[in-house]
C-alpha cells in the first residue's frame, strides 16, 4: 500500500512498453485517498486532521503544473474530497469537523496552486454531496450548517448538489 501511494504521489507519469501513461488514470484519486485517509487514521491521533493533511499532500501533488490530457483540477478535488470522506464514514468519524477541514485543506491547496477558489469549492462540495447515498439525512444536515458557519453561502450550493441540481457557476 505504503508503495502504490508513493509512486502515485512522486512519480505523476511515465513510460510502459514504450507508450505513455499517467498514473492518476491508472489509479483512480478516490481510491488511493481512500486507501491513504484510511492508513492515516489508522496511525495518527486526530483523524480529521489526518485525513485533511492527505487531501492536502494528495492535491499539491496531483496538480504539480498541468499538461494537455491531465485530469481537470476540479476533478482532482472532487475525487479527493470523496475518498477522504468515504474513509472517514468507514471509520466511523466525525463527518462534520472532517468536513470542515477538508474544505480548508482545497482552499488551501487552491491558493497554492493559483486556482480558481470558486471552482475549487464547488468541487469540493461535489464531492462532499457524493456521500448523501450513504450518510442519514440529520447528519448531512448538520454538515451543511457547519459549512454555511465557515463559509457563507456554500450551504446552499451544497443543498443544490445534494438536490442534483446542476449549480449555475456565478
Amino acid at each position: 500500500m505504503f508503495t502504490v501511494c508513493w509512486v502515485a504521489l512522486n512519480r505523476r507519469e511515465g513510460y510502459i512498453h514504450g507508450e505513455r501513461w499517467n498514473i492518476m488514470d491508472e489509479l483512480r484519486l478516490v481510491q488511493l485517498t481512500k486507501e491513504m485517509v484510511a492508513e492515516e487514521l489508522r496511525l495518527l491521533g486526530d483523524p480529521c486532521a489526518a485525513a485533511a493533511a492527505v487531501v492536502r499532500k494528495t492535491l499539491m501533488a496531483a496538480l504539480q503544473g498541468s499538461a494537455p490530457g491531465d485530469t481537470p483540477p476540479t476533478r482532482v478535488i472532487e475525487d479527493a474530497v470523496k475518498g477522504a470522506m468515504t474513509a472517514l464514514l468507514l471509520a466511523d468519524h466525525s463527518m462534520t469537523r472532517g468536513a470542515i477541514l477538508i474544505l480548508e485543506a482545497v482552499m488551501d491547496t487552491a491558493s497554492k496552486r493559483d486556482l480558481d477558489p470558486t471552482d475549487s469549492m464547488r468541487a469540493a462540495l461535489k464531492g462532499l454531496a457524493d456521500l448523501r447515498r450513504f450518510v442519514d439525512p440529520s447528519r448531512i444536515d448538520d454538515i451543511r450548517l457547519e459549512i454555511e458557519a465557515h463559509y457563507m453561502g456554500a450551504g446552499e450550493v451544497f443543498m443544490e448538489y445534494l438536490r442534483g441540481v446542476p449549480v449555475a457557476k456565478r
